[in-house]
């Protein structure tokens, strides 16, 4: 079930307060968060579209982050299920991946070998030992 126009556009609201911008990043609204990117997020887990849907049907006047938080304390669930969505959507856009220096995973061939970086990242695990549960 997709968003509504009009649940798109409180969307858009909430993700430009939540989300500005600022210290060379981009702001919900300089991606476009409210669209394609919301809609993969919703692709990939139906199951916050409910709560979104409900979250966003609550939404009247938005300004600040005051009335963000107002609205948060209303619906503790609706306001994971908008956080979770716009915080996937925003760091699953390829532009934002770009600014943050972050590919997004890669398939890697690992027949060649372990890394040094990959190395790095087991030595913690070598050295604390077998531990047994």
């Amino acid at each position: 079930m997709p968003l509504t126009p009009e649940e798109r556009t409180r969307l858009e609201a909430l993700a430009g307060i939540m989300l500005p911008g600022g210290a060379g990043m981009s702001g919900a609204s300089d991606v476009n968060l409210a669209q394609d990117p919301v809609d993969r997020v919703l692709h990939i887990e139906p199951a916050l579209t409910a709560r979104l849907s409900r979250f966003l049907s609550q939404v009247r006047v938005v300004r600040t982050m005051p009335d963000v938080e107002t609205l948060a304390q209303q619906d503790p669930q609706g306001f994971k299920a908008l956080g979770t969505v716009l915080a996937n959507a925003y760091f699953m856009h390829e532009e934002i991946r770009r600014q943050i220096g972050y590919p997004g995973q890669e398939a890697r061939d690992s027949s060649g070998g372990l890394t040094g970086q990959d190395l790095a990242l087991l030595r913690p695990v070598q050295e604390r030992g077998p531990i047994h549960r």
